[in-house]
């Protein structure tokens, strides 16, 4: 197979073009470079500068770096060896070009990148074909534009992509690829990618049965995971471009339908006939069901990722239950939450019905049905009890927490009502607050001081003190974060608003919800994109952090870490901050298939240690990868001394071997029977030794 030998990239020695700032291998490409660019074609009247070729040149982009590159083999060998950056290169092998091309498809998939070839197949001199795929945003990009871009970052990048595959067709039709899995010079995001082919076939499967628009969205996003596609972002403007390009033409009438004309039974049914149904119990109007009024409305629903968030952050995790009212629709929405790596709510089931508080227990029940029996340590209401006994009979017991937020309301309302003075308000407020998230032991008493020696103590504010006393301050062990920290073993307190706030701005906004149990769904379902969307954000922005903090840590000598017991260590740090020093301690991921971690250090997570200088937050620090590349070090030390070993052992043994067999080539010329019985008492002892080696499982037959 001819290719570009990535897979043993070396630090090569580099010659630098002076006009340009080119970086070359060696002298004669230099040459032929300054004669192509820069010196041009000699005429009667003097040079004549060439015209530069298109510019299809590898730039480096890493901070205070200038370099620029013909030669991507060069290009990667200076990012690895002069910038620290790990390059995935692999070989594979495939039997056939189909199995191949249904391979890269599962893996652009997979990655959320996209291979394109630009070129057709090269047919070399032993018969065998060649191809070239390149990522997808490889290149430059030109504006022609002269308006305001819809999307912010174009598609192409600015630069040519390390990103590759190297395709070799044999001639028994065995396909042979050299993959370079890794991007450079762009971000790995969906919305820059196009759906695959088979993606496409699904949705035009759906448009050529009649499906309207909106239920074909709601069929793409209801099966959206955390590797979000670029499917799930599926909108209407991709379906007419497919009905466009296959030629497909709806009746007008059909056109002219709205999603609010549609009949919700049949929009129900079409979705539980679905693979990925969300649908986990609907009951129309004026139906006969058991346990529910005829009167009663009710529909369940859950996602696919939102099964398996559930399946990922509850075991041992925190949820919460709350219920809210979607004005304009005359419905009450419950949902369930469950907090993530980041200690952000989650919502993982919704139930829409003209009655929650009635049938929380039955909400409960639909989801212990799909789950099974969920074993949290926690979980999150607003002081309802009634709610909190229904989860421990049907799920398993929990610590019981208040939702600060509804404590929030009461203090509130409460002191709107007891206290006149507005500044008084705002200073018992702000103090009471501080309360909510104070991580100090000394809070404890704190809050029993402020309303023993403060609020009771005035007149003013001795009726509230003695409400927030009875109510409130007598069980801060369920709704302060210096009690909850050690309880549910919480580095930061969990951020209840931000999702909580999206939810309400929804329910409370009278131009989004109707009666219509369907539109109202496929609103749900747009409020869950955009959830996936800045989680996903978010885990990308935390992954860069990481490698650039794994990047930094690589300057750092080995000898600031000093080990304090197996599961704990001190690191030196060479500013002096933080008293001169840090600890690091191992702790335990929870976590199935933590995607927040270092490759490079043998995939530690950020749950996994836990340093000193973090605090709270769910990152990878410096220091902690400094230990992830001093342990890695040690076990490569470790196997290299074993391998050391292993090949002392094979010479020491062939050396033996030899002089056995040079014996046994000599011993025609012994005739005295004395050295014989010597030679065969030795020979005897070896065979015993070598036997008894044997039988310990310290011999290897060649």
């Amino acid at each position: 197979m001819v290719t570009i030998d990535y897979e043993n990239i070396k630090k090569y020695p580099t010659v630098e073009c002076a006009l340009c700032g080119f970086v070359f291998r060696n002298k004669t490409s230099m040459k032929n470079h300054l004669d192509s660019m820069h010196n041009g074609n000699k005429t009667e009247s003097g040079f004549i500068t060439k015209r530069p070729r298109k510019c299809t040149d590898l730039q480096c982009m890493e901070k205070g770096c200038k370099c620029k590159f013909y030669n991507k083999q060069l290009f990667i060998s200076h990012l690895k060896f002069d910038h620290c950056i790990d390059f995935d290169i692999r070989s594979l092998k495939f039997t056939s070009e189909d199995e191949f091309l249904t391979w890269k498809e599962d893996f652009e998939q997979e990655n959320n990148s996209r291979y394109v070839r630009v070129t057709g197949c090269k047919t070399l001199q032993d018969g065998k074909k060649l191809s070239y795929y390149y990522c997808n945003r490889s290149t430059y990009f030109t504006s022609k534009s002269k308006g305001v871009r819809k999307r912010s970052t174009p598609v192409k990048a600015k630069g040519l992509c390390t990103a590759s595959i190297k395709e070799v067709k044999n001639k028994d039709g065995s396909v042979e690829i050299l993959l370079c899995a890794t991007h450079y010079g762009h971000d790995i995001s969906s919305e820059h990618l196009r759906m695959t082919k088979r993606e496409r076939e699904e949705i035009t499967e759906l448009i050529q049965r009649g499906d309207h628009p909106d239920f074909v969205i709601n069929a793409a996003r209801a099966k959206a995971s955390d590797s979000l596609g670029r499917v799930h972002m599926l909108n209407r403007k991709d379906i007419k471009n497919i009905e466009r390009k296959l030629g497909i033409r709806h009746p007008d009438y059909l056109k002219q339908r709205t999603i609010n004309d549609l009949s919700t039974d049949r929009w129900i049914l079409k979705l539980q006939r679905t693979p990925d149904n969300p649908i986990l119990f609907y009951k129309p109007n004026n139906v006969q069901c058991e346990h529910l009024e005829p009167n009663d409305v009710m529909l369940i629903f859950m996602t696919q990722n939102q099964y398996n968030w559930i399946n990922k952050f509850g075991t041992d995790g925190i949820f919460m239950v709350t219920e809210m009212s979607m004005v304009r629709a005359q419905l009450f929405l419950t949902v369930l939450y469950v907090c993530d790596e980041f200690n952000v709510m989650l919502p993982v089931c919704f139930m829409m019905c003209n009655d929650s508080k009635i049938y929380q227990s039955f909400f409960l029940n639909i989801i212990f049905n799909k789950m099974g029996s969920i074993y949290a340590k926690a979980l999150i209401t607003d002081d309802n009890y009634d709610l909190y006994e229904s989860w421990c009979s049907i799920m398993s017991p929990v610590k019981h927490v208040i939702n600060q937020r509804y404590i929030d309301n009461q203090i509130i309302e409460k002191l709107q009502n007891d206290i006149e003075n507005q500044d008084l308000q705002h200073e018992i407020y702000d103090k009471i607050c501080s309360f909510f998230n104070g991580s100090d032991e000394s809070m404890k008493e704190e809050i029993i001081n402020y309303i023993n020696n403060n609020l009771k103590m005035n007149n003013e504010t001795k009726s509230f003190g003695i409400f927030f006393d009875q109510m409130f301050a007598s069980r801060a062990d369920m709704w302060a974060f210096c009690y909850l920290k050690d309880s549910l073993n919480l580095n930061q307190m969990i951020n209840i608003n931000t999702v909580y706030n999206q939810m309400i701005v929804l329910c409370e906004n009278k131009k989004h919800f109707t009666p219509n149990l369907s539109k109202n769904m496929h609103i749900f379902f747009s409020a869950l994109l955009e959830i996936q969307k800045n989680r996903k954000t978010k885990i990308e922005e935390i992954n860069i952090k990481i490698s650039n903090n794994h990047k930094n840590a690589m300057c750092y000598p080995s000898k600031l870490i000093f080990p304090l017991s197996n599961n704990k260590w001190r690191v030196t740090l060479e500013d002096g901050t933080n008293n001169g020093y840090v600890t690091i301690t191992r702790k335990f991921c929870k976590i199935i298939d933590c995607i927040v971690k270092c490759q490079a250090c043998y995939n530690i997570c950020a749950h996994i240690y836990e340093c000193s200088c973090s605090r709270g937050e769910t990152t990878i620090c410096e220091h902690v990868h400094m230990l992830g590349i001093f342990n890695k070090r040690s076990l490569i030390d470790v196997d290299e001394q074993i391998k050391e070993e292993k090949l002392d052992a094979e010479d020491m043994k062939n050396n033996i071997l030899l002089k056995l067999k040079r014996i046994l080539g000599n011993i025609d010329f012994v005739n005295d029977e004395e050295m014989l019985r010597k030679i065969s008492v030795s020979l005897s002892r070896v065979e015993n030794s070598v036997t008894k080696a044997k039988n310990t499982d310290n011999w290897k037959d060649d």
